[in-house]
């Protein structure tokens, strides 16, 4: 990446960030283009994640300037900034968010974490006029490009939202962008702040297990922009962490390629999972299952990862 060194960086030692764990299992040591990425699963409940990772200013640097040409560089591809198709495309999805789940959008403050260029928000008003939009993106070139589409958008993190929104929001986005987060229970706890009662969370978020078994390898599903890396198993157990109760989820992980096809079309990703949850004010203690860990393990064992990959995924 040029100008941006990251075998430079000073690197940082993290707790688990769902059950606050420290014993953990190193499954991967390196990203998929080979950079050190020290990848662990926690023993407790399972989460996976980059352990020790790059501190919170060199990852501001990071996506500030760096982030799609890396992105670039691991599909062996010139870094292109197409802003335009990049807007059209969220917009596609912002539009098939409310067909496949508009029944949980509500009127009024819309926020949208991880915003980029502003077109799933777009998209979304399209559908719904009663939308009042704001995007959080920390890259200056789809912020700005945001704005110059009339999406209202705050340049920086979740915690830079410096307005009175505390049980106001009634619609909180964070599609592909959980995995950047650098503290996704801290997102999701403020997310519930913010809402209103009742208020919902929806969040497209890459399935790991789905990923790594579709290409064969651990290694294939470790990037180090993806500080942490979930299945339906460890967000369930996030959301409800946070004291939200799960209304939606759809995962894509065992469909057929006739529905993946059919929602492609309809504007969604493929290979997520996307789930919506109520803010409610249940209890935020949960018990993580016993067996989780053991089951995550032999899930994606390298063994198993493989054979699944040349039984299902390799033609």
């Amino acid at each position: 990446m040029e100008g941006f060194d990251y075998n430079k960086k000073n690197l940082e030692y993290i707790a688990c960030n769902l059950c606050g764990g420290n014993d953990f299992k190193i499954i991967v040591k390196r990203s998929v283009n080979n950079l050190k990425a020290n990848t662990v699963m926690c023993k407790k409940c399972s989460l996976v994640f980059i352990n020790p990772r790059m501190t919170a200013k060199d990852y501001d640097e990071y996506y500030m300037s760096f982030y799609r040409q890396d992105r670039a560089s691991i599909k062996n591809r010139e870094y292109n900034s197409d802003l335009e198709k990049n807007f059209e495309n969220a917009r596609r999805f912002g539009k098939a968010i409310v067909s496949y789940m508009g029944k949980y959008v509500k009127d009024g403050l819309t926020i949208d974490v991880g915003s980029s260029t502003g077109g799933i928000l777009f998209g979304m008003r399209e559908s719904r006029k009663n939308l009042e939009l704001l995007g959080i993106e920390p890259s200056l070139e789809e912020s700005g490009y945001a704005e110059s589409k009339g999406v209202k958008t705050i340049r920086g993190l979740f915690e830079d939202v410096n307005m009175d929104i505390k049980n106001k929001v009634k619609n909180i986005l964070c599609v592909q962008s959980l995995n950047h987060l650098l503290d996704p229970m801290k997102f999701l706890n403020w997310s519930h702040e913010a809402l209103e009662p009742g208020g919902h969370i929806f969040l497209a978020v890459k399935n790991w297990r789905h990923q790594v078994r579709r290409m064969g390898k651990l290694q294939s599903g470790v990037q180090i922009d993806h500080v942490y890396m979930f299945t339906p198993e460890t967000l369930s157990l996030m959301c409800k962490k946070a004291g939200f109760v799960i209304v939606y989820m759809d995962v894509d992980e065992g469909k057929k390629q006739e529905q993946i096809k059919k929602q492609k079309q309809d504007g969604l990703n493929t290979h997520h999972i996307r789930l919506v949850a109520r803010k409610d004010t249940l209890s935020k203690d949960i018990e993580i299952p016993k067996n989780i860990y053991l089951k995550a393990r032999v899930s994606l064992s390298p063994i198993l990862v493989k054979i699944i990959y040349i039984i299902k995924y390799s033609n």
